[in-house]
């Protein structure tokens, strides 16, 4: 994989979940992936298209999308619901828009898809053995939550 694929995730990540949630987080390392089972709880899985493909996935605890979902809906979310879902497929939809956008100035054409949400403990995502995928792990103060970067040139 490109290492210039990564760094749009990581700032987008940053910047975004500060800016819509009033969340600070820090990035704790990266790790090539060999498969996607999670220890989170929900998911958010965004598909990108063009000359280069693959998806992007930003798994979290409850705890903490609950977090996420109170601050951008400035109101108290305590458990998994709906709203919840919603809030975690848009902060999907706007890290993965802020990293498009910087991919875009940088030369690449790409387009992407509909955030898909997937909730459950240790859920699996399948994906092609043949995309490399890199696990950045996040933390906040509310919960350590990861962006899953699986994409290949072509």
């Amino acid at each position: 994989m490109n290492v210039a694929f990564i760094n749009p995730f990581i700032e987008s990540t940053l910047r975004s979940l500060e800016m819509m949630a009033s969340i600070k987080a820090e990035k704790a390392g990266l790790e090539l992936k060999e498969d996607l089972v999670t220890t989170y709880d929900i998911s958010s899985i965004i598909g990108l298209t063009g000359e280069t493909s693959g998806s992007i996935i930003i798994s979290v605890p409850a705890k903490l999308a609950c977090r996420i979902a109170s601050n951008m809906l400035m109101e108290e979310v305590t458990a998994l619901n709906q709203s919840v879902e919603d809030a975690i497929g848009e902060i999907g939809n706007i890290v993965v828009g802020d990293a498009r956008r910087a991919l875009i100035q940088e030369g690449y054409q790409l387009n992407i898809s509909v955030p898909t949400v997937v909730v459950g403990t240790g859920h699996k995502i399948s994906r092609s053995s043949s995309v490399p995928c890199i696990g950045i792990p996040f933390t906040t103060e509310f919960g350590d939550f990861e962006v899953n970067v699986g994409l290949q040139e072509g």
